[in-house]
Parts: structure tokens; sequence; C-alpha cells
């Protein structure tokens, strides 16, 4: 998914330098200066109320919104690897970028993850892994604000509500008839990857109290289990499941719920959403929308109930103290990345041709700023590049394995 999105939104700034011919209309500061399209202080000035105007003013100012979300992303993500550098006493210096220019949220996660790659495959026996369980974040999209900026755009006067073309996610603290991520009491009738503190009708990976049918190397439970089940269930928990049942929550849902919730908050679209508006002002408004989206904390709990050896575990309890506090950030940070750039790019990109002739028919000073537009999608592409990559590195590096005799 992040790799297809690098090179579709790279051609960015490629595309916005075709702008064919120009008109001499607006010839007021051709060169585009920081006055005008001011890229740190995210501001612009108008062009005016011309149906080519108001496009050109919703594209600068989603490209301002993209700019400013992804610095926000990467800036994060470096500060939390860095965080957990320091608890795990790496230095400084150790943080040093592969090739010239590699932005500093590619080399100091980089560090961090090899280190706790490390650490968790020295301390853990050879085929066990790190206990996580997430609860992921839920990110809300304004979509009456999208809407608002679709009728400023194209001047209506009737704000449409956007369609949702995906899956209405919501809190939720009652009844879910779909998958919950949280806490499902009640019974889960699909598969319960957190933890199924009842009994499991299917394959029971952890502490089974009576009649486990198959154990691993560590004693834990990798089978049907007779008893009650403490640990993910691969069918059908009836008792509680904390962490995420993929079907069928049958009591109460406290968390996100996939699907119809009786008592729910915090509604979002969870895929794409129709804006009622022509191609560039639909895409400006759903790339302004989603880089203003807004997302709670992931809630994740971290440990281990493998055998440690004394010499490796004050190592890895320093590593898991350290994920406790920081892994959070990262998450957060990679579902932003998802919501961000996934949400924005392929209609932003599709939109590029219509942007580049609307420039051309304002003049000079329009074409310049569009330009100048490109040149910041450029940066965009490199950090949303970077940050994806980091962030997948890192999950990688917290569910390996261990390989310690």
């Amino acid at each position: 998914m992040k790799r297809l999105l690098v090179p579709a939104f790279a051609t960015f700034g490629l595309a916005l330098t075709a702008c064919g011919d120009v008109s001499p209309n607006d010839l007021r500061d051709p060169t585009c200066s920081a006055t005008t399209f001011n890229v740190e202080g995210r501001t612009f000035t108008t062009f005016g109320t011309t149906a080519d105007a108001r496009k050109i003013d919703a594209f600068l100012q989603a490209t301002l919104d993209l700019n400013a979300a992804t610095i926000e992303i990467a800036d994060g993500l470096t500060t939390t690897c860095a965080a957990i550098g320091t608890d795990l006493g790496l230095a400084a210096s150790e943080y040093r970028p592969a090739t010239a220019g590699e932005l500093p949220v590619a080399y100091t996660c980089r560090r961090v993850s090899q280190e706790v790659r490390t650490i968790i495959e020295a301390a853990l026996p050879r085929g066990a892994s790190l206990d996580v369980t997430i609860v992921p974040p839920v990110c809300q999209i304004d979509v009456s604000f999208a809407a608002r900026c679709a009728a400023q755009c194209t001047a209506t006067a009737t704000v449409e509500v956007p369609r949702c073309m995906g899956e209405l996610v919501a809190e939720c603290t009652g009844s879910c008839s779909g998958s919950c991520a949280g806490t499902c009491d009640g019974g889960c009738t699909g598969v319960c990857s957190g933890m199924c503190t009842g009994t499991c009708m299917g394959t029971c990976v952890g502490q089974c109290s009576a009649g486990c049918s198959a154990t691993d190397s560590t004693g834990r439970c990798v089978g049907t289990c007779a008893g009650t089940c403490n640990g993910s269930c691969s069918a059908t928990c009836t008792g509680s499941c904390t962490g995420s049942c993929s079907a069928g929550c049958q009591g109460s849902c406290r968390g996100q719920c996939r699907g119809t919730c009786s008592v729910q908050s915090s509604v979002r679209c969870d895929g794409t959403y129709d804006v009622q508006a022509d191609a560039q002002c639909s895409a400006a408004c759903e790339a302004q929308a989603n880089a203003r989206a807004t997302c709670t904390d992931p809630q994740i709990t971290i440990g281990s109930r493998a055998t440690v050896s004394p010499a490796a575990l004050q190592r890895l309890n320093v590593l898991v103290t350290s994920l406790q506090r920081h892994y959070p950030r990262i998450v957060l940070n990679a579902t932003r990345i998802d919501r961000v750039v996934r949400q924005s790019a392929p209609n932003f990109v599709a939109s590029l041709n219509g942007v580049g002739t609307a420039a051309s028919n304002v003049g000079l000073s329009a074409v310049a700023c569009v330009a100048r537009a490109g040149v910041v999608a450029t940066d965009i592409a490199s950090r949303f590049s970077a940050s994806a990559q980091v962030s997948v590195e890192f999950s990688a590096s917290v569910s390996v394995q261990g390989t310690a005799q």
C-alpha cells in the first residue's frame, strides 16, 4: 500500500510544471514569494473568486495542510524513537544517516529498531515473542468541514454532506453487530486476537485451566482447551474478549465497533468518502479534511510469559517498560500516515492536470505558486516514504521471535 502511493505522490511536482499557455491576466508577484505563499506559516494570498481561482486556493491550502501533517508525523516518530533509544542506552552518535540527505526519522528509528530486535532475539527462547495487545486508534474526520470546503471551492449555496464509500466505524459503549476492537463482553463469535478470559471453542494460545490438547516448548497451550482460556482464541470466546473480536460481539463492545452500535460516538468513514464537487475541489477538500483528522491514543499492553535467563531479563524489562510508554505514539503516527496520505494521494494526484489548467487561466503568479507547491509536494513525498517505512520496520522489530537456546 505505502510503496504504491509514494511514486504517484512523487509525480506531483512534475505534473504541476506542465501548465501550458499562461494567461497574462494576473501579473502580480510572478515568482510567488514567501509573502504570497508562506509554507511555514500555512498562509497564502487568495487568487480571487473566479472558478479557477477558487480551485487554486483550495489546492494550495491542501498542500500546506499535508505538508504540516507529514512534518508533525515525521518529527513525532523521530522524537519517540530517540526516547526509546535513550531508555535503551543508545548514544546520540549512533544515529547516522546511511546516505547523504537521509531524513532523521529514517536513521534514528532504524537504529532503534535494530536495538529492539537484538534485545528480543537475545532474550526470548526460539519461537517465542512478546505478547502485544493493541486497541488501535480511532481517527475522526470532520466531513462537515470537507462539505463546507467543497461549497466554498465551487461557490455552491447548498452544502452536501459527503457520502461514506467505505465502512462506518464508531466509538461504541453498547452492543455491536460487527467486529469490536477494545473489550467485548458476553461472547465473541469470531477470532479473539487479544485475550479471551472465558471458554474458547477453537484453538487457545495462552494459559488453559484444564484439558489443553497441545502445548509448545514453553508450556503454553496451543490447542483446544476444555477449561477456561486465558489467551487468544481462534473461534468463539464465550467470556470476555479484550483486544479485538473479529466478528459478532454478542454482548457490549467498549471500544471501536465496525458495524452497527447501539450507543456510539465519534463516527468516521473507514475508506473513501465522496465529496460532492468537481475533481479538483473534491480532491483538495478531501486532502484538507484528512490532514486535519484527529485520532485517539491507542491502548497497548506489552509483556512476556516466556522463560528468560537472568542475564537477559533486566535488559528485556527495560525494553518492555520503554515500549509500554512510547510504542503507542508510533502506532498512532502509523495510523495517521495511513489516514493523512493514503486517503488523499490518488485523487489529489489525478486532479493535477485540472489545477495546472486553472493556474494557466489565472496568470503568471498562479502558475508560479502552483509550481512552488510542487516543490513542497516533493518534500511531502519524502517524509511520507521515510515515515511509512520506519513505522513498518519498528512494528516488525517488536514482533520478532527470540533465538535464544
